[in-house]
């Protein structure tokens, strides 16, 4: 883990020399929103190398192997209470919570939208995806597809986890909608991570 301490040191020790290596620059840069932000992050589409954030990874005082990702995923959808107790002067609201985090998929990929949901901090954390038809389970593979598929989504949550436990109230519910034929109606399960513990898929009625 990167303590505050570790981390105000590393900024510290990358400022000083970014100040003594190109004190001009810094001075240009921060006349101006823009420069100053692609100064500190890196325009988009140019190595991260190029920003002060990346060159702070390389400080021993963070004492491991990191990497930098920016301005990582969005979210698909959200539920909260209008009022906050941050009100900005324009734009928002700020809500206290989301109260829900919703993330769809259509295709195969889903643990990249359960690791959105396992990164963001919400009491009710909801994934909606899709099982193969029925009449289309010819293989092996696509027959055990959504018993895989929960399986490593369980995984995954108990490993971070035991990283970082979140709230121990939290809960993420499962949605997973498939049809028996081409032009069937689609009809729902769900199943339940709470507390660590899965309840089993079950028929939404």
């Amino acid at each position: 883990m990167v303590s505050a301490k570790n981390f105000y040191e590393a900024f510290a020790e990358q400022w000083r020399e970014d100040v003594e290596r190109d004190r001009e620059a810094i001075l240009f840069a921060y006349q101006d929103d823009k420069r100053w932000t692609e100064y500190m992050l890196a325009e988009k589409g140019r190595p991260y190398e190029c920003s002060f954030l990346r060159r702070l990874l390389t400080k021993p005082s963070l004492g491991q192997v990191l990497w930098m990702g920016r301005e990582w995923y969005t979210l698909d959808a959200v539920y909260y209470e209008k009022d906050g107790t941050y009100r900005p002067r324009s734009g928002g609201p700020y809500p206290d919570c989301m109260q829900v985090i919703i993330e769809h998929e259509n295709a195969e990929d889903v643990e990249t939208e359960m690791w959105k949901l396992l990164m963001f901090r919400s009491p009710l954390k909801v994934l909606i995806f899709y099982d193969y038809r029925k009449d289309d389970k010819q293989t092996e593979k696509k027959m055990r597809w959504l018993e895989d598929k929960l399986k490593t989504l369980r995984c995954m949550h108990n490993a971070f986890d035991k990283n970082w436990q979140e709230a121990r109230n939290t809960e993420y519910l499962f949605l997973i909608g498939n049809r028996a034929r081409q032009n069937d109606v689609p009809v729902w399960r769900y199943g339940i991570i709470r507390n660590n513990g899965w309840s089993g898929l079950a028929c939404l009625e």
